[in-house]
């Protein structure tokens, strides 16, 4: 036998997918870490105080949303690679959105179960996104992106940034960054929480740049911060529940099902005059849905030299979260960090996103409790901008 048909047999088409198959599941479940991660943050950053009591609702909401968006994105996207779910910069416009409508609500006499009027909000919005996102695929404008001038693409971000820092500060703190809150940031166990924070954003901000083409950087320094928290939990003398006490560690929320959110009554006593003054919130939850996602696939074409059809990803991103709306969940996005760490990772065929539905699906069926165990200083919101930076400027 002939060298070159020696390496044809070691190499054979069966052999040669199993291994691309490989690839594509080991890069789905190192991106799968960081979307866990990301979507913790993002169900503290919605369901912050007043929410707090419900967000064992808004953690099922989240990986419902992943786990939805993944599959639709992996199985009909135009980048095979690309991974999609809530959004840093969706995140927290969503966030602001229903804070301003729970501020509204209680000027009409909020209810006392709040969850039913919020989901319906964010669920309307996510359809609303979806309907512009599908409208603009089939206009075939997904070349507006290259109109938009740089100051306001500029502004868009630096918007964003601030939004995502003030909700990483009331996770942590449960208080906003505001000058009403000066005083109460100045107590010794806030700023100590703050410190503890900005050292982990810190920390991933220069891994990221020093180390911005290794796909294990992220889970890493992540997974490092989970365990320095304990050791210092540990050298203070601190228990689990001291730490929840003192606000160190999430509480335990309690169990929770999406099917129990809302229903038909429900929508009968939706306040939809309220609803009708926070016109300007939900569009700009469609445009910035709209925006992030084109400016999150430029930058995905740009890190891997591969072209996107924007207006096939238009539609299949929008009908995602016309769908993940009917379910229960809220907006989303094509990811540019998890889809530049997927692609780093080896990942090239649509198994990877597939992966992280998969992953999605399986956190969204445990025990909401695991919360109880993840120190709240180690997934700041910020660190979302960290490796969108990082990623966009390698």
């Amino acid at each position: 036998m002939s060298i070159d048909g020696a390496a044809g047999a070691k190499r054979s088409p069966v052999t040669g997918q199993f291994a691309a198959l490989s690839r594509d599941a080991f890069a789905g479940l190192i991106t799968s870490t960081i979307s866990v991660a990301y979507g913790l943050s993002f169900a503290a950053l919605i369901f912050a105080p007043p929410l707090t009591p419900w967000i064992a609702y808004g953690i099922a909401a989240t990986f419902l949303t992943t786990a939805i968006s993944a599959a639709f994105v992996a199985a009909r996207g135009s980048l095979p690679f690309a991974i999609a779910g809530p959004d840093g910069a969706t995140a927290a416009v969503t966030a602001t959105m229903v804070a301003h409508f729970l501020e509204r609500l209680d000027d009409y006499g909020a209810p006392d179960d709040l969850l039913a009027p919020v989901m319906i909000v964010m669920g309307l919005s996510a359809a609303l996104a979806g309907i512009l996102l599908c409208g603009l695929g089939l206009a075939r404008a997904g070349g507006a992106i290259r109109f938009i001038p740089y100051p306001v693409v500029g502004g868009f971000l630096g918007a964003t940034g601030w939004l995502m820092v003030n909700g990483a500060a009331r996770v942590v703190t449960d208080k906003g960054l505001s000058i009403s809150t000066l005083e109460n940031l100045a107590d010794p166990s806030v700023m100590a929480k703050l410190a503890a924070t900005c050292a982990m954003a810190i920390a991933l901000y220069f891994s990221l740049r020093r180390r911005s083409d290794s796909p294990y950087v992220l889970p890493g320094i992540l997974l490092a911060g989970i365990a320095a928290a304990y050791v210092a939990l540990a050298l203070a003398g601190m228990n689990l529940g001291e730490a929840r006490s003192a606000g160190w560690m999430f509480k335990s929320p309690a169990a929770g099902g999406l099917g129990e959110t809302w229903d038909l009554s429900d929508l009968r006593m939706f306040p939809w005059l309220v609803l009708g003054e926070h016109v300007g919130d939900l569009l700009a939850v469609m445009f910035v849905t709209a925006i992030t996602m084109l400016l999150n696939t430029t930058g995905i074409e740009f890190a891997t030299r591969r072209e996107a059809d924007l207006q096939r990803d238009l539609k299949t991103l929008g009908l995602a979260n016309m769908v993940g709306a009917a379910f229960g969940g809220y907006v989303s996005c094509i990811s540019l960090s998890r889809t530049t760490l997927n692609y780093a990772a080896g990942g090239r065929g649509r198994l990877s996103g597939l992966v992280v539905a998969i992953v999605s699906v399986l956190v969204l069926t445990a025990s909401p409790s695991f919360l109880s165990y993840v120190p709240n200083s180690c997934f700041p919101e910020c660190c979302s901008i960290w490796g969108s930076t990082s990623s966009m400027s390698g």
